[in-house]
C-alpha cells in the first residue's frame, strides 16, 4: 500500500503551494511558465485520477473499427486516420455511426482531462 497522499493528491498539493505561494509574485514570462506547468499537473493528476481504463477501451473500440486486434493505440489510431481519409465516415456508409460514436467519446474523454471546462460540466 502507498502512504498518504498518492500521487494525484501529491500534484493538487503541489500546484495548490504554486497557485497560492509562488504565481502571486511572478509576471511576464515567468508567470505565464508556472501558468502552463500548473497546467500539465492538473491533466496529470486528472489522468491519474482516472486511470488507464478510457485509454483501454479506446484500444478495442478503434481494433474493432479497423479490425486489427492485436496492433497497439498509436498504430490502431493510423489505421483509423488512414479508413477516414479514405471515406469511411461519410454520410451513407455502413460504419458511419459507430465512427461518429467513437469519435465523439474519444474527444469528450479528452477534454475531461485536457480542459473540462469546455465540457461545461
Amino acid at each position: 500500500m502507498r502512504e498518504q497522499p498518492v500521487g494525484d493528491e501529491l500534484l493538487s498539493c503541489a500546484r495548490d503551494f504554486l497557485k497560492t505561494d509562488i504565481l502571486p509574485e511572478l509576471q511576464g514570462d515567468k508567470k505565464h511558465g508556472l501558468l502552463m506547468v500548473m497546467n500539465a499537473m492538473a491533466i496529470a493528476t486528472r489522468q491519474l485520477r482516472n486511470g488507464e481504463n478510457a485509454e483501454q477501451q479506446e484500444l478495442e473500440d478503434i481494433r474493432a473499427l479497423v479490425n486489427a486486434p492485436e496492433c497497439e493505440l498509436v498504430e490502431a489510431n493510423r489505421l483509423l486516420a488512414v479508413r477516414l481519409r479514405d471515406g469511411a465516415g461519410d454520410p451513407g456508409k455502413p460504419d458511419r455511426d459507430a465512427l461518429l460514436k467513437h469519435l465523439w467519446t474519444v474527444t469528450k474523454q479528452r477534454l475531461a482531462e485536457s480542459n473540462p471546462k469546455a465540457l461545461g460540466e
